[in-house]
């Protein structure tokens, strides 16, 4: 990261070179002796060292440049930024800023909490004084209203005395006519228990089998009843006859039936599933069928252990290894089967499947020998006779024989037309001598050589990262070099497509972000080409509104650094824009920004580049312009002076221009 340093007695300004992020991806952490900067979108920091304490300024960020002001503890110019000190010193020093700034904002969050508590204390108290005064008001009111009551109770105490009298008279005569009806009555019960003293008892019958329900009892159930009841039920036999079985294990309701269902076997115990080696197989197989080739590797290995005779799960294990790519397990089981030497099935199908592994892997010397069938030997045959021509096409590329090496390539993928490596090396070669359609052709059949494969690799974490890592690699070179093709062949947004594939797999590599910002470049000048003449013509139109809102887009997508002359010509000629729709201070506006960035590329304050003598006379031909401009604005503003002073300053960068002296004497 790119930076410079300004001072003066009182503060010390660092400027950073940050392109292409924003505010919100900035992190600056100012300790008494250190500044850090953190750019979070880009993935990068950058540390320096100061010689003296300093506090927290002013930060801003703008047009890619980032200024961090910092202000001296003690004033007075410094005879360096950093001071001179060890790595380890420096570490340690940086440890000890972090810390004491740590310190800081940890005894300001405990000073802001003590001031909270406090401040919450004194609202406690003052609430409280609050609720007392408003209940001593109300006890006030109630004693007030309480008062009121009783004086208007007094008040009443005169009209009411004669109604009291009534009532009281009223009340004793009921009393009395009270005593002489419970007189009356207490006559009344005395006469009654008298009669029934004087009456005889009569006997109750009684059955002679001290039953306590007699005939008659009976005879007033069935009275009240109305009918006779009816008497208790008798026993009987009752004859019930079932459907014969014809299958004696199955119920009868399912005789109808064509064929007997087959019986339901008892479930095994789970314990006893996991431990039997049969069960476990039937498992594995089944996965295999399903293609899920983890859970049928763990089922075959768990079969083997608890049955190490049963050999075609190592061989069915080895098919599982094979189908994900995995081939150094898949040669290692099968060599367990090719050890027990039985020519068998099983001894057929594992030879076949560790030549296939060994050819996959590069091994091909070792998947030739043995028995093999004619046509994976002729297979394997070319493929060695490919890589022969295309080592010899490898020697002559490095000593840049373009056309030698195309030519091995050729013979080369005439062995072996699937040669993945041959086709990305050929497509390089043409590429060396500007035959870009054929370049693409063969790298474009190199990546779908080994694409499938890659996406197939990349989705399953469990194959080995060895071989993976480097089909990505092979890859990701092929990619880029296909985004290049597409790129000299006009075909950008193509292009950009291909090298973000690429990004996907490493989005770390320098040459494909290269690449690509290379890409967003010329894709933006094609956008900002269209928009200029687009507004150029909406402004010899005379729609200066509309042109104006086009110039203002082409500000956007062009920055001052990488895009210099064109924004600056985008700024003029939005100044004639802004003269026709009376946007004066807009005029001005624009002019200072030109007049400011042309005073510090010729100062390189911001550009790290060197400026040639071409480029500097065509700023200054820019500033000149730009002064006049807002000269004009000043014109049209009334003010007189500073358009004289713009008008002076613009005839000492161009002291033969005739049409400025002439301005400057009609404002005289």
């Amino acid at each position: 990261m790119n930076y410079e340093w300004f001072q003066d007695d009182n503060q010390i300004k660092l400027r950073f070179e940050i392109k292409n992020t924003r505010s919100d991806n900035l992190d600056i952490q100012v300790a008494d002796v250190v500044v850090k900067v953190n750019v979070l979108d880009k993935k990068f920091a950058k540390t320096i060292d100061l010689l003296a304490p300093v506090l927290e300024g002013n930060i801003k960020y703008g047009a890619d440049v980032l200024e961090v002001t910092l202000i001296k503890v003690q004033p007075g110019k410094w005879p360096q930024l950093s001071p001179s000190l060890s790595k380890e010193e420096l570490i340690q020093r940086r440890k000890d800023a972090f810390l004491r700034k740590d310190q800081e904002i940890q005894a300001q969050k405990k000073l802001k909490e003590d001031l909270k508590q406090q401040f919450d204390q004194h609202a406690t108290k003052e609430q409280i004084k609050v609720d007392d005064r408003e209940r001593n008001l109300i006890k006030q009111k109630q004693e007030q209203q309480k008062s009121d009551a009783v004086s208007d109770l007094y008040d009443q105490i005169g009209q009411d005395s004669k109604f009291k009298q009534n009532q009281v008279v009223q009340q004793e005569a009921n009393e009395d006519q009270i005593e002489e009806k419970l007189k009356k009555y207490e006559e009344f019960e005395k006469q009654q228990d008298q009669n029934q003293k004087q009456k005889p008892k009569q006997s109750q019958p009684i059955s002679e089998n001290n039953d306590i329900f007699t005939n008659e009892d009976v005879k007033k159930q069935e009275k009240q009843a109305k009918g006779p009841i009816p008497e208790p039920r008798k026993a009987a036999a009752v004859q019930m006859t079932f459907t014969e079985k014809i299958y004696p294990h199955l119920a009868a309701r399912e005789q109808h039936f064509k064929d007997a269902p087959v019986p339901r076997q008892k479930n095994l115990p789970i314990t006893e599933q996991r431990e039997n080696p049969l069960f476990l197989k039937d498992k594995a197989d089944e996965f295999f069928r399903n293609k899920d080739y983890y859970s049928a590797i763990n089922a075959y290995s768990a079969a083997f252990k608890y049955d190490n005779q049963m050999f075609a799960c190592i061989a069915n294990r080895a098919a599982c290894y094979l189908a994900l790519f995995n081939f150094q397990e898949c040669i290692d089981d099968c060599q367990i089967i090719i050890k027990l030497e039985k020519k068998d099935s099983l001894y057929d199908k594992c030879l076949k499947r560790l030549k296939v592994c060994q050819a996959w892997k590069g091994d091909l010397d070792d998947a030739l020998s043995g028995d093999l069938p004619e046509e994976a030997k002729q297979i394997i045959q070319n493929r060695i006779e490919s890589n022969k021509y295309k080592n010899q096409g490898d020697a002559y590329m490095t000593t840049s024989q373009y056309q030698k090496a195309i030519e091995m390539y050729l013979r080369s993928l005439q062995n072996d037309a699937d040669n993945e490596l041959s086709l990305s090396n050929i497509g390089l070669a043409y590429m060396k001598v500007n035959q870009i359609d054929k370049a693409l052709e063969n790298i474009e059949k190199a990546i779908q050589k080994v694409k499938p494969f890659l996406q197939y690799v990349n989705l399953n974490p469990n194959i080995g990262r060895q071989s993976s890592f480097a089909g990505n690699e092979f890859l990701l070179k092929n990619l880029m070099k296909k985004s290049n093709c597409l790129f000299e062949l006009n075909q950008e947004q193509d292009a950009l497509n291909t090298v973000k594939q690429a990004l996907i797999i490493d989005e770390t590599n320098a040459e494909a972000r290269s690449i690509m910002n290379k890409i967003q470049d010329k894709l933006v000048k094609q956008e900002v080409l269209k928009l200029k003449e687009t507004a150029t013509e909406r402004l010899k139109q005379q729609k200066y509104a509309d042109s104006l809102e086009l110039y203002n887009q082409c500000l956007k997508k062009l920055s001052p650094q990488e895009d210099l002359m064109d924004f600056l010509a985008v700024l003029l000629n939005r100044c004639i824009c802004c003269f026709f729709l009376n946007q004066f201070d807009e005029i001005v506006g624009s002019c200072t920004r030109g007049i400011k960035i042309i005073q510090i590329q010729q100062n390189k304050i911001l550009s790290f580049e060197k400026i040639t003598k071409e480029q500097k006379d065509k700023l200054q031909d820019f500033l000149v312009r730009f002064y006049v401009r807002r000269s004009n604005a000043y014109v049209k503003q009334n003010q007189i002076y500073h358009a004289k002073c713009d008008l002076q300053e613009a005839l000492k960068l161009d002291p033969q221009n005739e049409q400025i002296k002439k301005d400057l004497e009609k404002l005289k």
